[in-house]
């Protein structure tokens, strides 16, 4: 009996020691944390060992222990979080901007936009890594061909740069005896192009006059009565028109005639009705 319940002692003690000395299996990663090189190295991780973490690539620490250790089999709890590095904005350039529709974090992106009359040099889109933000887009101005020469004719200003650039303007004038026919002055806009055609210089014999109307009156009398004028109109290009003013003269004095008519008689009605009321305020018969 002794040494039955020596033995069962001992059989329990052994259990003990072999559970307490129990490897733990390699640590599992998830989230953005990564086992550090050392511990990928590892292959066994006997009781008390310990495994090392650090924040996955574009990540950094937070806060908590990198460090867990092996206790019976089972590994402790990690306690270090990680958040996502933030690039910030990208360092100012001269006419550029950017739009931000994910913000300025670890893996986000930035799309660069150039000002009017420039344009993008490089990626229009730009990445936010782990060691910053990816390309280095730039805006450059945009220029126009060399200004055309009219015949006839000279530039009297333009810029100081062999290619006119975005808001350049040129100026023309036209020889002694020839004159300007379009735009004085051509401008450079965004897209590249001049906002007109140059002008062109014509000689001035050359440029047909506008018509040129004359008038004419002519009177005719007659010895008893005036006849009313008659109107002659030419012109250079238009040949000889004539317009007769006989009708609507004689339309005038008709209307005139009429309005003469009818306003003796309001005057002679008047004056007879003053009479009538005259009359009667002395008393005596009205005679109307």
């Amino acid at each position: 009996m002794f040494y039955s319940n020596s033995w069962t002692k001992c059989l329990i003690c052994l259990i003990f020691i072999t559970s307490g000395n129990a490897e733990c299996p390699k640590p599992q990663v998830e989230g953005n944390v990564v086992l550090t090189n050392d511990a990928l190295l590892m292959n066994d991780f006997p009781e008390g060992e310990e495994a090392t973490f650090e924040c996955a690539n574009g990540y950094l620490k937070e806060q908590g222990s990198e460090r867990i250790t092996c206790t019976s089999g089972k590994w402790s709890t990690l306690k270090l979080t990680c958040k996502k590095k933030d690039c910030g904005a990208p360092r100012k350039m001269p006419h550029l901007t950017y739009e931000f529709e994910e913000g300025t974090l670890f893996g986000a992106s930035a799309r660069a936009i150039c000002d009017k009359g420039y344009q993008l040099m490089g990626p229009s889109y730009r990445q936010c890594y782990a060691i910053g933000w990816s390309g280095r887009p730039r805006c450059k101005v945009v220029t126009c061909d060399k200004p055309p020469e009219i015949m006839n004719g000279t530039i009297t200003e333009k810029p100081g740069e062999e290619l006119p650039e975005y808001g350049g303007v040129i100026q023309y004038s036209c020889n002694e005896g020839y004159t300007l026919i379009g735009n004085k002055s051509i401008e450079c806009n965004e897209d590249g192009e001049y906002n007109s055609l140059p002008p062109e210089c014509k000689d001035v014999n050359d440029i047909p006059l506008k018509p040129t109307a004359t008038i004419s009156i002519t009177t005719t009398t007659t010895p008893t009565t005036t006849v009313p004028p008659t109107i002659r109109v030419s012109g250079r290009n238009n040949g000889v028109g004539e317009h007769d003013t006989n009708a609507a003269t004689g339309n005038a004095a008709v209307v005139i005639s009429v309005i003469s008519t009818v306003i003796v008689a309001l005057i002679i009605v008047l004056f007879k009705l003053y009479h009538c009321y005259k009359r009667k305020g002395a008393r005596t018969a009205p005679i109307c």
